[in-house]
């Protein structure tokens, strides 16, 4: 995760010093899971969540208070916790990107830089929270960084990015590996219910409301710029 934040600001340190609107341009996506269509991903998710957690303290509401104590996946939730470390972003962001360059194609360029940023700035949201909340982990209780969970977060801006580049054919299996991923954070102690229906909630509505930006016609692409010496390149982005 943290990688992709220094990419992140890698790229826009090295954009164009004539480039314009960056700060507007970031607002506009940073905001878009409450400014587009996404706001009702976003607010199910807060609801639902807030519902689980009203209800914390009429009953007795423990690590796997969906489950009655039982371990739905037994001891292989190890599985989930590796898959949900933002590998599955990484992976397609970097696939579409070299596919977009080596094969000319510009819907794999837009591929990779929506998952790119949708992933980004799921992340940055998720470690704000986790930063000032400090929730402790029901099984961790020495881990104060329970909510919201980070591994279902980014696992459903994942799979809400390939549900709206690629249908819901290879939707539907996305969304099946994040599923996955986040009830292995309850079944191994590392979050509460409502830690991960938040945590899916914004990664949803950031997938998805970053479509719906790019849809009103958002300008946005990768461009190669080559550097003294050559051999070398670097990334930037035209706004």
């Amino acid at each position: 995760m943290k990688f992709l934040l220094a990419i992140f600001l890698l790229g826009n340190c090295l954009a164009k010093d004539e480039d314009l609107g960056l700060g507007d341009r970031f607002l506009k996506e940073f905001s878009a899971p409450v400014t587009t269509d996404a706001k009702y991903i976003l607010g199910g998710a807060l609801i639902s969540a807030g519902m689980v957690y009203v209800n914390k303290g009429r009953r007795r509401y423990n690590k796997r208070e969906s489950f009655d104590d039982a371990k739905p996946f037994g001891d292989y939730g190890f599985v989930g916790d590796i898959m949900g470390w933002g590998f599955l972003n990484g992976l397609y962001t970097a696939g579409h990107f070299l596919y977009g360059i080596y094969g000319e194609s510009e819907e794999s360029l837009k591929a990779s830089e929506h998952m790119f940023k949708a992933s980004f700035y799921t992340l940055l949201v998720t470690a704000s929270l986790k930063t000032v909340i400090k929730e402790k982990r029901p099984g961790y209780p020495e881990d104060r960084a329970s909510f919201p969970s980070g591994h279902s977060s980014m696992s459903f801006a994942f799979a809400s990015v390939v549900a709206a580049r690629h249908g819901w054919a290879y939707g539907s299996l996305a969304y099946g590996a994040a599923t996955y991923i986040s009830v292995s954070r309850i079944n191994d102690d590392w979050h509460y219910l409502h830690d991960v229906l938040v945590g899916m909630g914004i990664g949803a509505a950031y997938g998805w409301g970053l479509k719906y930006s790019y849809d009103e016609g958002l300008p946005f692409q990768f461009a190669m710029v080559p550097l003294p010496g050559g051999g070398n390149f670097s990334i930037s982005y035209e706004f």
